[in-house]
Protein backbone atom coordinates (compact mmCIF):
# COMPACT_ATOMS: atom_id res chain seq x y z
CA UNK A 1 0.00 0.00 0.00
CA UNK A 2 1.38 3.50 -1.31
CA UNK A 3 0.59 6.22 1.46
CA UNK A 4 -0.38 9.87 -0.33
CA UNK A 5 0.32 13.26 1.76
CA UNK A 6 -3.37 14.62 1.43
CA UNK A 7 -3.28 18.59 1.48
CA UNK A 8 -5.72 20.26 3.28
CA UNK A 9 -7.45 23.75 4.40
CA UNK A 10 -9.43 24.65 7.33
CA UNK A 11 -10.17 20.89 8.03
CA UNK A 12 -11.13 20.51 4.14
CA UNK A 13 -9.44 18.65 1.45
CA UNK A 14 -7.66 20.61 -1.00
CA UNK A 15 -7.86 18.63 -4.33
CA UNK A 16 -9.15 18.90 -7.55
CA UNK A 17 -9.88 15.27 -7.49
CA UNK A 18 -9.39 12.16 -5.13
CA UNK A 19 -6.54 10.06 -6.45
CA UNK A 20 -7.40 7.16 -8.96
CA UNK A 21 -7.58 3.68 -8.00
CA UNK A 22 -7.74 4.20 -4.34
CA UNK A 23 -9.15 3.29 -1.37
CA UNK A 24 -10.23 6.72 0.45
CA UNK A 25 -10.91 6.35 4.09
CA UNK A 26 -12.66 9.25 4.88
CA UNK A 27 -12.48 8.80 8.73
CA UNK A 28 -8.55 9.68 8.26
CA UNK A 29 -8.72 12.48 5.97
CA UNK A 30 -11.44 14.75 7.74
CA UNK A 31 -14.12 16.57 5.16
CA UNK A 32 -14.70 17.48 1.56
CA UNK A 33 -13.63 13.70 0.02
CA UNK A 34 -17.43 12.66 -0.92
CA UNK A 35 -18.44 16.44 -1.89
CA UNK A 36 -15.04 16.55 -4.71
CA UNK A 37 -16.43 13.01 -5.83
CA UNK A 38 -19.91 14.52 -6.44
CA UNK A 39 -18.52 17.55 -8.03
CA UNK A 40 -15.78 16.21 -10.61
CA UNK A 41 -16.34 15.13 -13.86
CA UNK A 42 -15.42 11.29 -13.03
CA UNK A 43 -17.37 8.18 -12.75
CA UNK A 44 -17.33 7.50 -8.55
CA UNK A 45 -19.38 4.75 -6.91
CA UNK A 46 -19.03 6.06 -3.01
CA UNK A 47 -19.51 3.35 -0.25
CA UNK A 48 -20.35 4.82 2.72
CA UNK A 49 -20.98 3.09 6.45
CA UNK A 50 -24.77 5.15 7.35
CA UNK A 51 -28.13 5.67 5.09
CA UNK A 52 -28.10 9.13 6.81
CA UNK A 53 -24.77 9.81 4.45
CA UNK A 54 -26.81 9.21 1.25
CA UNK A 55 -29.51 11.06 1.83
CA UNK A 56 -27.64 14.18 3.06
CA UNK A 57 -26.23 14.30 -0.46
CA UNK A 58 -29.06 13.09 -2.40
CA UNK A 59 -31.28 15.69 -0.41
CA UNK A 60 -29.42 18.68 1.23
CA UNK A 61 -30.78 21.31 3.29
CA UNK A 62 -29.64 23.68 0.28
CA UNK A 63 -29.81 24.19 -3.24
CA UNK A 64 -26.39 25.32 -5.34
CA UNK A 65 -27.68 28.75 -4.96
CA UNK A 66 -28.07 28.53 -0.47
CA UNK A 67 -31.31 28.64 -0.30
CA UNK A 68 -32.82 26.17 2.08
CA UNK A 69 -34.88 23.03 0.93
CA UNK A 70 -37.08 21.08 3.75
CA UNK A 71 -37.38 17.48 2.49
CA UNK A 72 -40.50 15.67 4.24
CA UNK A 73 -39.79 12.19 5.15
CA UNK A 74 -41.56 10.54 2.61
CA UNK A 75 -39.66 12.13 -0.25
CA UNK A 76 -36.40 10.71 0.78
CA UNK A 77 -36.03 7.21 -0.53
CA UNK A 78 -33.33 5.33 -2.23
CA UNK A 79 -32.54 6.24 -6.19
CA UNK A 80 -31.64 9.04 -8.19
CA UNK A 81 -31.64 12.66 -6.64
CA UNK A 82 -33.65 15.18 -7.63
CA UNK A 83 -31.33 17.85 -6.89
CA UNK A 84 -28.24 16.98 -8.15
CA UNK A 85 -27.04 13.76 -10.44
CA UNK A 86 -25.94 10.79 -8.40
CA UNK A 87 -27.94 7.66 -7.46
CA UNK A 88 -28.30 6.71 -3.91
CA UNK A 89 -28.61 2.83 -3.01
CA UNK A 90 -29.75 1.77 0.18
CA UNK A 91 -32.38 -0.50 2.48
CA UNK A 92 -33.96 -3.19 0.56
CA UNK A 93 -32.91 -3.43 -3.55
CA UNK A 94 -36.17 -4.10 -4.91
CA UNK A 95 -37.01 -4.65 -8.65
CA UNK A 96 -38.35 -1.27 -9.18
CA UNK A 97 -34.92 -0.03 -7.54
CA UNK A 98 -33.00 -1.88 -9.89
CA UNK A 99 -35.06 -1.13 -13.14
CA UNK A 100 -33.96 2.77 -11.82
CA UNK A 101 -30.48 1.93 -11.40
CA UNK A 102 -29.81 0.20 -14.66
CA UNK A 103 -31.80 3.20 -16.17
CA UNK A 104 -29.18 5.60 -14.73
CA UNK A 105 -26.53 4.04 -15.66
CA UNK A 106 -27.32 3.39 -19.13
CA UNK A 107 -27.41 6.99 -20.16
CA UNK A 108 -24.74 9.42 -21.08
CA UNK A 109 -22.95 10.88 -19.09
CA UNK A 110 -21.06 11.44 -15.93
CA UNK A 111 -22.59 8.69 -12.85
CA UNK A 112 -22.49 8.97 -9.04
CA UNK A 113 -23.17 6.09 -7.12
CA UNK A 114 -23.99 6.74 -3.16
CA UNK A 115 -24.11 2.97 -1.63
CA UNK A 116 -24.43 1.97 1.62
CA UNK A 117 -22.58 -0.97 2.68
Amino acid sequence: MKKLEIQEHDGFLDLEDLPHNCIFNKVVTGCGGTTIALKNGENYVIAVPTTELIENKCYPPKDESGNSIVWKAGDRKAGLSPVRNLFGLYGTFTPTLKKRLKEYLSKEGTKKNNVYL
